[in-house]
């Protein structure tokens, strides 16, 4: 008998995820724009030490001559929102790294200074607050200068730049500061690099693609393919005696995944293609959601997660949206049956897309004994294996295993990549960052 979780949640989240309530409500928001007479407004909010922010103002400046018709609006972030960021620290290190990557793949000037000046840091930010007062088009170009004069360490050409602009005094910049952060918490975020469209946010370079597709269908412009990368098209290497070379190196990847995750469901497709196309080994290692690890996740970062997700399964055709939540006992069976799966039969990842099709497209209560069953049979196993699995609880030793790894590679969230070829190492994280494992690997035969 289903239980009333898994009535409810899977029709209400299927409502909220649908094509249907999607163009609704953009339709609705266009009308009444029309009515008003109101532009087309972009809402662009950076933070100085962001190096995310740096990128999308790079970005920027291309993106808007694909869209000329729409007014553009700079808002100026200070710090990280504590209540919506894990692990700030590993986060600023990472992201530093994954923005040179990003850089380098999008053919961007990358950050160059790790460790900020912190004058010329306080400096920028108070130029970029005095900057946003500006004309959108004056004030993104500024404010690209600003940010690239900061992450390469620019000193002089700050201080030529800042000496253009009036800068506010300390008590307006930070009252303006809290202002904005207030703002963008009201408009339901709360994160930088971001974009704001029509109720609809947009994070950084990676999501140009999903806003470039909306405006271009209100008829405002052509976006270039640099913003949305065609699905279809071939792997990065298949020459074949450069892929003949990495195949013979039996190389590993790594993958974290956890059941609470939408961004682990996405990637397991595209995980296993890889993995097949190279000839790696691929390895699945769960951890636990994050909740059930001590990080929060609030109702706002949830409420993102969920419309980008969204957006993203939309786009790579993948099922997506009636979910049914597997925090707690879901979860932990889960992990339970799949340790049974890949230590007796070899077919852990069988199990694991099994689940996660049936948690995040199905609306399957995985607490539940039938569902479980289903997947469990899908990936080879009876209901005697199952029953062993659930009376075994030594995959929490092996799932903390995991997350003490995890960490050791300087990373905390999923879905993260870690891929092994003989002494060499790259890892990453984000379902939309597969291509830098491929990357790596072409780097192996091409060198």
């Amino acid at each position: 008998m289903a239980s009333l979780k898994g009535l409810l949640q899977p029709a209400l989240t299927g409502l909220l995820t649908s094509d249907a309530l999607l163009q609704t409500r953009r339709q609705g928001l266009e009308t009444w724009r029309r009515l008003a007479r109101y532009p087309h407004r972009i809402g662009v909010w950076l933070r100085a030490d962001d190096p995310y922010s740096f990128l999308l103002s790079q970005a920027l400046l291309q993106f808007r001559q694909d869209f000329p018709d729409v007014v553009w609006e700079l808002h100026i972030l200070r710090g990280v929102d504590e209540q919506t960021t894990s692990e700030p620290e590993r986060l600023a290190r990472y992201a530093f790294l994954d923005s040179q990557r990003l850089a380098s793949w999008l053919d961007l000037k990358a950050p160059s200074v790790e460790q900020l000046d912190a004058t010329q840091l306080k400096l920028t930010e108070a130029a970029l607050v005095a900057t946003s007062n500006q004309s959108d088009h004056d004030a993104l170009k500024l404010a690209h200068k600003l940010l690239k004069a900061l992450w390469q360490g620019d000193t002089s050409k700050t201080q030529e730049l800042i000496h253009l602009i009036e800068l506010p005094a300390p008590q307006i910049l930070s009252k303006q500061l809290t202002n904005n952060r207030e703002q963008q918490r009201r408009q339901g975020h709360y994160a930088s690099a971001m974009l704001h469209y029509a109720g609809e946010w947009y994070w950084g370079v990676d999501r140009l693609g999903h806003l470039a597709e909306r405006l271009s269908d209100l008829e405002l412009g052509t976006p270039t393919q640099r913003w949305h990368p065609d699905l279809d098209s071939h792997f990065l290497n298949n020459e074949p005696t450069q892929l003949a070379s990495i195949r013979a190196s039996e190389g590993r990847l790594d993958f974290y995944f956890s059941f609470r995750s939408p961004y682990s469901y996405l990637a397991l497709q595209g995980a296993r293609d890889l993995a097949e196309h190279y000839g790696l080994r691929l390895v699945m290692r769960p951890v636990l959601p994050m909740v059930m690890r001590g990080l929060p996740v609030p109702d706002s970062k949830k409420r993102y997660i969920l419309e980008d997700a969204s957006r993203e399964a939309r786009r790579q055709r993948i099922p997506f949206g009636r979910i049914c939540d597997p925090l707690g006992a879901g979860v932990e069976r889960c992990l339970a049956v799949w340790l049974k799966a890949e230590s007796s039969h070899q077919r852990g990842f069988d199990f694991i897309n099994a689940a996660a099709r049936r948690i995040w497209s199905e609306g399957a209560d995985m607490s539940q004994n039938a569902p479980l069953l289903a997947a469990a049979k899908e990936a080879g196993l009876k209901a005697i294996d199952v029953k062993i699995a659930l009376a075994d609880n030594s995959w929490r030793e092996r799932v903390e295993r995991h997350r003490k790894a995890l960490y050791e590679m300087q990373l905390w969230g999923v879905p993260s990549f870690v891929l092994r070829v003989n002494e060499q190492r790259c890892a990453t994280w984000g379902q939309d960052r597969l291509w830098v494992i491929e990357d790596a690997l072409h780097q192996l035969v091409t060198k």
